[in-house]
Order: C-alpha cells, then structure tokens, then sequence
C-alpha cells in the first residue's frame, strides 16, 4: 500500500493536516469558550452597574422630592402660626386698649382655635408654659395637664415642647398622632413658639402621611420606569434583568417570564434562586451557575450576575442560559471542522495530482533503464521517444522521421528533466559506443606485437581522455549546485514579490477609505458638539425659569393663607373668599409638584447633556486614534517599500550563479575540445590497429558473442 513515493507523501502531509486540524477544534473549544463566557460576564456586569446608577439616581431624585416636600410643608406650619399668632396679637391689643376684657380676649382666642381649620383640615392649639392645654379643637383634653404626655408609640413630647418653645424660641417636633374622626396614628409634624404676652405656648400641626403616599407613588413610578428600560436589555440571546428585594418580592420581573419565577429552586443547592443569589450578592461575588426546572419539565442551566443595592434593600440581578453562550462556540467549532475537512480533501487531491505528475517520469526511466539492462536499447529509445513526446523535456528536431531530443538550453529544465536528459544521453551513448564495438570487432585484425606498440599510445591518450573527464565532471556538479540555487533564489523572490504587490494594494485601498471616514467624523463631531450647546444653553434657561415659577408659587401660598385667615375674620362674609382661597392654596401646590416635576427633567436632560459631551470627547478620542492609525498604515507602507527594496540583492545573486554557469559552459567547451584532440590521436593508434587485427580474429570472435545480448538501432 505504502510502496509508492507519492502514496507515502500524500500519507505524510494528511497526517499533518488532520493532527493540525484537531489542534485548532481544541484550541477553539478551550480558549474561545472561556473568551465568550468572560466577555458575557463583563457584559451583565456593566449592564447591572448602569442599572445601578440608574437606581442611585432614582433614589436621589425620590429623596430630594420628599426632602423637598417636608420642607415646604414645614415652612406652610410655621407662617401659618404666624399668622394665627397675629391674630393673638389683635386680640391682646384689644384687650390692652380696653376694648375686651382679659377673659373675654382668651375666650375669643378659644373660639378661633375652635373654629379655624386649614389646608387638610390641619389646626392650631394653646397650651400654658407648663403644658396644661387651654384650647384644643379636641376640647376633651382642654384643661388636662400634658406635661407628661406619649404618642401612640410611647413618646414623651412634652418635655421637648417646653424646651423648643422657651429655649428655642420655637422648632418643630414629629409624633405619632391619631387624626381627628379617626382612628389610625400617622406621623405628624408640630410647630411650637412661645406667646409671652399671656405666657402661652401655641403650636400648629400637619400630617404627612399624604407626603408619604407621594413618595411611595414616586417609587411607583421609578419601578415602572425600570420596567420599561429593563424590557430593552437583552443579554445574549434572551437573557434578562430583573429585581427583587429582601422579602424575595419580585419589584422588577424578567421580561417575557412568566409562572412562578420567585419560587424556582436551584436544583444544585436545593435551595431557592433568590435565596443563592441574595448570598452570592452579600458576599461581594458576581457570578452565580444554577439548575432549574422550567415550565414543561424542562431542564435547564443557567448562569446569573447580582448586585446588592444597599441604600433600597434591592438586588439587581441577570438571567442566561449557558446554551445561548455555548451555541456560537459551536457554531464555530463545526464550521471550522467542515472547512478543514474541506481543505484537507482539496489539499490531498491536489498533492497526489501533484506528486503522481512529479513521478510520472521517474517511473517510465525505471522502465526504460529496466529494458537497457536487458540489453534491448532499440526498445528503450523507441518506448522514450513515445512516452516522454508529450512532456516538455522533449521537443521534435525531425518532422520526417518523427525523431524527438531533449532541449538544450538547461534554464528550461528542472532536477527531474535533467535526470531525463542524462538518461537519454545515457541510452544514446550506449547505443553508439555497443554499435562502434560490434562493427569495431569486425575490423580489428591486426598482431599482438604491433597493438601493444599502439596501446601504450592509447594509455596515454585514454589518460588524457580521463582527466578531462574528470574536469568535465566536476564542472557539471558545480552547474548542478548553482542551478539549484539558482531555482530556490528564484522561488524566494517569486514568493516576496507576490506578497509586496498584495500588501501594497492593500494598503493603499486601506489609506483611501480611511482617509474619507476621517473627513466624516470630523465633520460629525463638530455638528453634534454645537447641538449639544444649543441644548445645554436652553437647559439652563429652563432652570431659570422653574426657580421664578419656584419663588411665584411660594408666595401664592403665603397670601392664600392670608386671605383663608382673613376670611376667617370676616365671618360666613367671607365664606366664598375662603374657598376661592383654599382653591388658590391648592392651585400653588399643584405648581410646587409641578416645579419639581421640571426641575427634575432639567436635571435628566442636564444629566443627558453631560454624557453627550463626555461621549463627544471619546469620539475625539476615537478620532485621534484613527488618525494615529492612519499613521501606522504609512509605516506599513514604507515597510513593504523597503521589502520591494529587498529583491535586489536577491536578483543580483540570481545574476551571479548564471555568470558561474556561464564560466563553467567555458570550461565544459574546453573540456570537451582536449577530448576531440584525443580524439584523433585515438583514430591515429585505431589506424595502426587494422595490420593486427586478423590475430586478434579469435579474441573478437568472443567479445562479439557478449555483445550479441544488445539490440541497437541502426544509424
């Protein structure tokens, strides 16, 4: 199977190519899987830190809101004590101008405090600097000493009451109050201040359980908001985020998740997914592998990243299938297999063509020098001339006999044509020199004693014959080795030659198309810069804007609690005025919620505008890059320039053997003449042979039998 040269070589070069085959699906399954399951990681993990300073914003924002609101709410208490507190002022004045009497003004202070209510339904009450109530709407407790008193939740405030009124000179207080008609505590935020003309303290409330619901109805809408962005997040192919809290309550699901997703188990740890995921995330660790069983019995493992959000009590977590990581790695493993497999087929096929072309020739020499040893060199030029005819070591030098030599001019021939060459020589040679013995013997007659005068002439001459011989040998080897060289210089610069054209136009095309890409980036950046001014001058009158419509609707709500008190006064007069009042009050916290709507859009879009310009100056980055690219290219350039340059000496090599073949066709010519010259001092002994050759009659009788075996043409 094996016996034949180009059956092993094809044998050799397979084995390679397979084993360089599976070398690279090995590389590939080891290497490229890693690779994608990290760049995946370092996927999720980016897209969960995003997500996390989008919480962080959130909460920021929540928090500023209800800030915000306590503030306002706050500051409504107090100027609404203030103005109550005007009218104690009223009421001391009559009493000091003798207009009332002091119990008449008190009563008269009672009375308001009875009667006058405000915002939601918020009111005021008096007590004396010892904490013992003397006006409550609640007039059950009026007269009672609240010094010692507690909030639903066991707080003592009265002590704090006296020391903000008469050491402060006024300050706010939270307790857990039950409302009036109801029976529900909620958090409540009082004002205190001293009234030292009657050595009262009088105080305001308002609950803020409203400003809690608000807060929650923000976090509402965030949550919402999440939902929206998370359901554009694609991990993969379908993998997703999602959030859940400390109670395992799902606040954000996977998009496209349906059944019972919050009480999956990690068939792996037996416990539930969220439970391993809240560990993973407590521990500070990423990455989290699991099992779980899908809808429909399915089976199937998945991989997550979470991240713990502190400051909300939030996970923020991701969701993928390992086969979504696994399927283009092998996708690539199996293109890669059949394009291997595909090579390997056309390298096979073309290397035994190749190879079976190579040792064409060979075999028919074998044949033909197995038919010179039989002696049939008649056969063996015949077989030559028609075999070898179509290669192009032959070319035909007789159109009538049909006669073919091989070329002459050894530059068109290569190791194998020159074996061919020496064989034919071989074969011709040997034709001549059996012919001339054959008819020699016929001729030789001459006497012992005269041919052996003749062939000591004739051992000089063969002497001579042998050493130009020699000369001739060695002078062919020295052609042999230049001419290899020759052809190996040439494969070289064949090979540098091909390789510069290639990257020349390569580099070239690379160039132009850079060079335009350049031009539009350029052009780009600067339109897209002077947007984003446009945008972040606009954004700051926007700002201006809102803190005027600010200011316009904090006054509004000063002089709408002016006018409900002063419809007060007036009586079931200023009854109607009232309501227009509280509308107007209502109208200015609407705007206020409103304000800080816009100013949080301002806020988004200064946000936005700000990682506009941060983005424009990467892509000025990018474009510096690419313009050092552009760079690198031309050293490229140049590099291929100086490998054109590289040919040079290699020609000049090439250049140098022909000389030295040259030289040695010289010495062969001379070679060749010293042996014509032997030539015909031969002919001139063989002339001296003819008188002895009837002695040598009986001697040629038995060299003719000998050379009977051969078979010759005839000339």
């Amino acid at each position: 199977m094996f016996r034949s040269i180009n059956t092993r070589i094809s044998s050799i070069i397979a084995v390679v190519v397979i084993l360089s085959t599976f070398v690279t699906l090995y590389f590939i399954d080891t290497t490229v899987e890693s690779d994608m399951n990290a760049a995946q990681g370092k996927t999720a993990r980016n897209t969960i830190r995003m997500a996390i300073l989008n919480l962080q914003e959130g909460q920021q924002a929540i928090e500023r809101y209800e800030r915000q609101a306590l503030r306002d709410r706050k500051q409504s208490i107090k100027d609404a004590l203030a103005v109550f507190e005007s009218q104690l002022d009223n009421l001391y004045e009559l009493y000091e101008k003798g207009v009332l009497t002091e119990s008449e003004a008190k009563d008269a202070a009672r009375t308001l405090v009875h009667n006058t209510r405000y915002y939601n339904n918020d009111y005021f009450f008096i007590y004396t600097d010892s904490m013992v109530s003397v006006a409550h709407p609640d007039q059950k407790i009026e007269g009672s000493d609240l010094s010692e008193s507690k909030d639903v939740k066991g707080y003592a405030f009265g002590k704090d009451i006296i020391s903000k009124a008469q050491k402060n000179g006024g300050g706010y207080i939270k307790v857990w109050w039950t409302r009036l008609g109801s029976d529900e505590a909620v958090q409540k935020i009082l004002y205190v201040k001293p009234f030292s003309n009657w050595n009262w303290i009088i105080g305001t409330g308002t609950y803020i359980d409203d400003i809690a619901a608000k807060v929650e109805e923000q976090k509402k809408v965030f949550i919402s908001e999440l939902r929206k962005g998370f359901s554009k997040v694609r991990l993969a192919e379908t993998g997703r985020l999602f959030i859940f809290d400390d109670d395992k309550k799902i606040l954000v699901s996977p998009a496209g998740y349906a059944g019972n997703f919050e009480n999956r188990i990690n068939l792996v740890t037996g416990n539930s997914l969220f439970h391993d995921l809240r560990e993973t995330a407590k521990q500070g660790d990423w990455k989290r592998e699991y099992t779980v069983s899908l809808p429909g019995g399915r089976i199937e493992e998945k991989v997550s990243y979470v991240k713990y959000f502190e400051p909300m009590g939030w996970y923020v977590a991701s969701t993928i299938p390992l086969k979504e990581i696994k399927a283009p790695v092998d996708a690539l493993i199996a293109k890669q297999a059949g394009i291997s497999l595909l090579i390997l087929m056309i390298s096979l096929a073309v290397i035994y063509y190749a190879i079976r072309k190579v040792c064409e020739p060979i075999r028919n020499v074998s044949r033909m020098a197995r038919l010179v040893a039989k002696g049939d060199l008649r056969e063996a030029g015949k077989f030559f001339d028609e075999v070898m005819l179509h290669t192009s070591y032959l070319k035909r030098t007789n159109h009538l006999t049909g006669t073919c030599t091989l070329h002459s001019d050894d530059k068109r021939l290569d190791e194998i044509g020159q074996l061919v060459r020496s064989f034919h020589e071989m074969i011709r040679t040997l034709n001549s020199l059996v012919g001339h013995v054959q008819k020699s013997g016929e001729m030789v007659t001459g006497s012992a004693v005269q041919m052996g005068s003749a062939i000591n002439q004739l051992e000089v001459t063969i002497e001579d014959q042998a050493t130009a011989t020699q000369e001739l040998g060695s002078t062919s080897r020295e052609i042999s080795a230049t001419a290899g060289e020759l052809a190996r210089t040439m494969n070289d610069s064949t090979e540098v030659a091909i390789k510069t054209a290639e990257l020349t136009s390569r580099g070239q095309a690379d160039l132009e198309v850079m060079a335009e890409n350049m031009q539009k980036m350029r052009e780009a950046s600067a339109e897209i810069f002077s947007k984003l001014s446009i945008i972040n001058s606009k954004a700051a009158n926007i700002s201006t804007v809102v803190t005027a419509i600010s200011k316009i609707s904090e006054k509004i709500n000063l002089l709408s609690l002016n006018a409900a008190i002063e419809a007060e006064k007036a009586g079931e007069f200023g009854q109607g005025f009232s309501v227009v009042a509280r509308e107007i009050r209502k109208l200015a916290d609407q705007t206020a919620m409103s304000t800080l709507d816009i100013e949080k859009i301002v806020a988004e879009m200064t946000s936005a505008v700000s990682a506009g310009v941060m983005g424009m100056d990467k892509f000025r980055q990018q474009v510096e890059t690419g313009v050092s690219n552009v760079e690198e290219l031309g050293k490229g350039i140049s590099e291929v320039v100086d490998q054109v340059h590289s040919l040079s000496p290699q020609f000049e090599s090439v250049n140098e053997g022909m000389q030295n073949q040259s030289e040695g066709a010289e010495q062969i010519s001379k070679a060749i003449l010293q042996l014509s010259e032997s030539s015909a001092q031969t002919r001139d002994s063989l002339e001296e042979f003819i008188s002895v050759t009837e002695k040598l009659t009986e001697s040629v009788s038995g060299l003719e039998d000998e050379i009977s075996v051969f078979k010759v043409e005839e000339s």
